[in-house]
């Protein structure tokens, strides 16, 4: 999900943008009761339900990718809208201003990009044009990831299937931003079927299910994607034309 590099490239580059982890596979499990040290599956369960509730959500969202010895951090306003639309605003970072568009239900398979440089929106349109697949080099992190793997639903998701290759730790619980969070710890037996990431640690806040904290760890313990989420809005009724035009406004 960002743009990036030299000139003409540049322009191209310009269209890239971040990626996340996030997503939705349903599972059976008990909600945990209250006073109980909630599991991570039964945890899972709560945002099921949690998603099922959802029409959109709006949120902050900084992240940080890395690469060998490359890094990436950009700071983003994300917003989403069932099922499977997503738009991406870069507030701040080397493409402050570019915006992502994704909408699976009119294009599953590419992305709407703008770079926030005018000329260099108008080098792209008229050397590339606006979409670009959803795995292009220019619209995915450093990890790969692209805009339509940002999700709540895909959170879930991946995260369901890692449990299956893997243990959880309940570590606590936490205070973020004002808010109690559960913490855990997962790790994966199999990193190489888990993108790499042998280890994580997860925030969840208490009362939406709401992953607000990730950091990721490959098997030599390095840092290789972090994200942490604020000013989260749920049901604040998105217009669905912020997932079609990017300024549908007019302006």
């Amino acid at each position: 999900m960002v743009p990036a590099y030299r000139y003409l490239r540049r322009a191209a580059n310009d269209c890239c943008m971040t990626g996340w982890l996030l997503g939705l596979t349903l599972v059976f499990f008990a909600v945990p009761a209250k006073g109980q040290a909630p599991d991570f599956a039964s945890v899972l369960a709560g945002m099921q339900q949690q998603v099922a509730a959802t029409t959109d959500y709006q949120c902050r969202f900084e992240t940080q990718s890395s690469k060998g010895d490359q890094s990436r951090d950009v700071v983003l306003a994300y917003f989403y809208r069932r099922p499977a639309k997503i738009r991406m605003e870069v507030l701040e970072g080397p493409y402050s201003g570019s915006l992502l568009i994704y909408n699976r239900a009119i294009d599953p398979q590419r992305v709407r990009v703008l770079a926030g440089n005018p000329l260099v929106a108008f080098l792209q349109r008229m050397l590339y044009g606006e979409f670009f697949a959803v795995d292009h080099e220019w619209v995915v992190d450093l990890r790969g990831n692209g805009i339509h793997e940002s999700d709540w639903p895909h959170f879930i998701a991946e995260h369901e299937k890692y449990l299956q290759m893997g243990t959880s730790l309940f570590l606590g619980e936490e205070i973020l931003n004002g808010e109690k969070t559960y913490r855990y710890r997962l790790i994966s037996d199999f990193p190489e079927k888990t993108m790499s990431i042998k280890e994580e640690e997860v925030w969840v806040d208490a009362a939406t299910y709401f992953p607000v904290k990730y950091f990721q760890y490959d098997a030599t313990g390095r840092m290789i994607r972090k994200a942490v989420i604020t000013d989260l809005k749920i049901n604040s009724g998105i217009d669905e034309a912020f997932f079609i035009d990017f300024s549908p406004d007019g302006k």
